[in-house]
């Protein structure tokens, strides 16, 4: 079962998860950070990186619940670095957990001895054998998947969680279910891989969960742990596991080691060989577990919750070492030993013409277009991508080549637009023109540079805007010294804190209005005097039709009689 991932919602494509897996166990897909289970070691880094919160992460709360509610036990085994969160409220947990409804509480380190004395036999093993302890599951996942040569030099023993849950099985009956409570995710995926332990949940989840019942723990009665000795109280501190070892006097030197950086430096110099006869304590998270994963987001730093942690080892009671002997001896028969196998995870590698052309998608067509900024989270440029190769990464997470094409697309539109624009800073001085503005000013961008807007344009529409922050927009304004007319807008950037100013230059539009203007007055003028002389040459031809009609008729009316008279005398 796979349990974490990024918030489709809130993941910005800022690639800060990129940057802090030391894995590379993160792929970006469609502007999506997406974990890769079978590179990932569950370190937890990535969530503690991510600006946005953005983390995802399967709660088992649920199905605990599910099993509180039904007749079998539930036990909870809870890991020592609770008294690191909880301080002087320490002794309050096992009360606060049964009100949730465990059925018992247990100590994960309670039965943690077997497993010591098995890391002091290797410690005090003759030869130059170099050993790991087990504790850490995001280091065994780190050495399994990428130092798979040196799975052998982990000490072959479960962690004392692993441990503790097959005690408790054998204790409290298999039906049991085991609910493991600690400080690490990694102990998630951990824990699902052992029978001994059902269901896994970080301290951070059970804070949430007793503020949604509204448990305080400031309320509650005293119920103290069955003590231990203080010196297992500090198992979760850097060295809490081997100081008491060191003190035996083990033929081996011990190397203490912690946070994921460190322990990569030292399993190199293991690789080669360089460490022989060492015994070395590792631990993933930076300041061992009380800096775990699961930790609850309090506010708390880690020094605090060392001093936390010391003063309620100190607190613990005299005859722990004693009570701890008699349940260590109980059940002395249980297995603890683990095999580490390789888990080795490889990826598959271009061809030099193959990268050659991913690297040409990316802008590197030279070696020194290879910035390797590790802006990506990738060392190299190459080493993206390969990444790219395997679907892992998309060219655009390469931030330089994006800046550069986008100033690239910015100054192409820039200087390609028939616009006139100028950038003026606050002063209302000229800090950049456009090739159409020095067209239009008839000057140069060099010269330009820190020239007072006023020498060209009105200042008092710049000031007004920059005071108040309104713009302008679309203004129809005439510029005398260039006897131009030209529309305007005058904008504020708040964040760049400048003006920009784009205008159209209009003037041979109003030259052509005026031009159209007077040609259609001068067409109706001689519309008019067309006009006037029809009027007047049909008037002269009414006149002339006048006369010569009444003449015709005369002439017809005589006719008319002349033709009667000759009828008549015949």
């Amino acid at each position: 079962m796979w349990f974490m991932g990024f918030s489709k919602a809130n993941c910005q494509n800022c690639y800060a998860c990129v940057r802090a897996c030391p894995v590379h166990a993160i792929k970006v897909k469609n502007e999506q950070a997406q974990i890769i289970k079978e590179r990932c070691i569950v370190c937890g880094r990535c969530f503690k990186v991510c600006p946005q919160n953005a983390k995802s992460i399967k709660s088992e709360k649920e199905m605990v619940k599910h099993y509180l509610r039904g007749r079998q036990k539930v036990v909870a085994s809870v890991a020592p670095s609770f008294a690191a969160i909880l301080g002087e409220h320490s002794n309050k947990l096992p009360t606060a957990l049964k009100l949730l409804g465990f059925d018992y509480v247990e100590e994960a380190i309670s039965t943690v001895h077997p497993i010591i004395e098995e890391y002091e036999k290797y410690a005090n093993k003759p030869g130059d054998d170099t050993y790991i302890t087990s504790f850490c599951p995001s280091v065994n996942n780190i050495i399994q998947k990428y130092y798979p040569d040196l799975a052998k030099n982990i000490i072959p023993v479960v962690s004392p969680s692993t441990f503790n849950g097959r005690v408790l099985k054998n204790k409290y009956g298999k039906e049991t279910r085991v609910v493991f409570i600690g400080p690490c995710l990694g102990k998630k995926n951990d824990g699902h891989n052992e029978e001994s332990i059902d269901l896994v949940l970080t301290f951070e989840e059970l804070e949430k969960w007793l503020k949604e019942e509204n448990i305080e723990l400031k309320d509650l009665k005293e119920e103290p742990f069955s003590c231990s000795s203080k010196q297992l109280r500090l198992l979760p501190t850097i060295g809490g596991l081997t100081n008491s070892i060191e003190a035996k006097n083990p033929r081996k030197s011990i190397i203490r080691v912690d946070g994921i950086k460190d322990c990569m430096q030292v399993l190199d110099v293991v690789k080669k060989g360089q460490f022989k006869n060492t015994l070395i304590e590792m631990s993933s998270c930076r300041h061992s577990c009380i800096g775990g994963s699961g930790m609850p987001e309090d506010g708390v730093n880690c020094y605090e919750r060392r001093e936390n942690l010391k003063k309620y080892a100190k607190s613990c009671c005299e005859n722990s070492d004693k009570k701890d002997e008699i349940v260590e001896n109980e059940f002395l028969n249980i297995a603890f030993d683990k095999e580490f196998l390789s888990k080795e995870v490889l990826l598959n590698q271009p061809n030099s013409e193959q990268l050659r052309e991913i690297l040409n998608n990316m802008g590197k067509y030279e070696k020194s277009d290879e910035l390797n900024c590790k802006s990506c989270g990738y060392h190299t440029c190459r080493e993206k991508g390969i990444a790219v190769y395997n679907n892992m990464a998309e060219i655009n997470m390469c931030l330089p080549f994006m800046r550069e094409k986008a100033e690239d697309l910015s100054n192409v539109i820039f200087d390609m637009t028939p616009n006139i624009i100028a950038i003026i800073d606050k002063e209302l001085d000229f800090v950049q023109l456009n090739p159409s503005a020095e067209q239009f000013f008839k000057t140069s961008r060099q010269n330009i540079k820190g020239i007072p807007v006023e020498m060209f344009l009105e200042e008092e529409d710049f000031k007004k805007v920059k005071d108040t922050k309104k713009n302008i927009f679309k203004q129809r304004k005439s510029i005398k010294q260039n006897d131009a007319t030209i529309i305007q807008s005058i904008i504020w950037l708040e964040k760049n804190q400048v003006i920009l100013w784009i205008a159209d230059d209009i003037t041979k539009n109003e030259e052509l209005q005026e031009k159209l203007q007077k040609m259609k007055i001068d067409a109706i003028d001689m519309a008019q005097k067309v006009i006037n002389k029809q009027m007047t040459v049909a008037q002269e031809i009414a006149s002339l039709l006048g006369e010569t009609t009444a003449e015709t008729k005369v002439t017809l009316t005589q006719l008319k009689n002349l033709i009667l008279e000759d009828e008549v005398s015949m």
